[in-house]
């Protein structure tokens, strides 16, 4: 993992754990580091080795975003007094079944889909984000890259990250699918995602942009979308001064 971005961070069993600190703002901030945490799920952690994560990252909070099934299939994150887990599932089964899987723009077409027919599980786990109660937090799904993905873009938008940023930030999941598919065992790839075409597994820019656009042209903001979700925008622009700090100059 010497050759991945800072973004990541190293251990054993997981290819996708990743730090939201450090990106620079529009505004001239930067957001803050060893607040929040996107990953993978922990299947390929022992019991040992998912507590020390936990204790290392000093986690607070930790968002599953998972089907039940999923978590039954891959097994669930146990916690330790004084952390909360929150299961909050953000896929139905159904969504993109009537869409061509072949089509590059078959991802973004599915997060259009979780955006609108997800509110509540989107609002529950954002408005869990944006509070600093529940800081250090780790959110994941199976693999960390679609539905860990929009999260991620929700909350880097909301700090007032660019766009072109957030985009950069979704797309380095292909560095991590890159260990996982180069692994050849089985059991690091219970998702069977070398079954899947391109345009699934991928996680290109264009894809985060497209969604971002999609928001943007349809509700305004981010900021505006989850506030139609019920979110209290005070709440939302308190957050982005808490996850965020001055920018040093370089």
């Amino acid at each position: 993992m010497t050759d991945l971005p800072t973004q990541f961070l190293p251990w054993d069993g997981l290819y996708n754990l990743r730090d939201l600190g450090g990106y620079s703002t529009t505004d001239g901030r930067i957001t803050r580091s060893g607040i929040l945490f996107r990953s993978e799920a922990f299947f390929r952690l022992s019991a040992e080795s998912r507590e020390d994560l936990f204790q290392s990252l000093h986690l607070t909070t930790i968002i599953d975003l998972r089907s039940q099934q999923e978590r039954q299939d891959q097994g669930f994150v146990e916690t330790s007094d004084g952390q909360r887990l929150l299961h909050l599932p953000l896929l139905d089964v159904s969504l993109g079944s009537d869409l061509d899987r072949a089509q590059p723009d078959y991802l973004a077409k599915v997060y259009r889909a979780i955006l609108i027919s997800q509110p509540h599980s989107l609002r529950e786990a954002i408005s869990t984000i944006v509070n600093p109660d529940n800081w250090p937090l780790l959110f994941h799904c199976a693999a960390g890259k679609d539905r860990t993905g929009i999260v991620a873009m929700l909350t880097l938008s909301l700090a007032h990250v660019p766009n072109d940023l957030i985009a950069a930030d979704y797309a380095l999941t292909e560095h991590a699918l890159r260990g996982v598919l180069a692994s050849n065992d089985p059991e690091l790839d219970p998702v069977s995602w070398r079954d899947l075409p391109q345009s699934v597994i991928g996680s290109t820019p264009a894809t985060a942009l497209a969604t971002l656009e999609f928001i943007d042209e349809n509700y305004g903001s981010v900021g505006d979308y989850l506030v139609e979700l019920g979110l209290d925008r005070g709440d939302l622009e308190r957050f982005k001064y808490a996850f965020t700090a001055p920018d040093r100059p370089r």
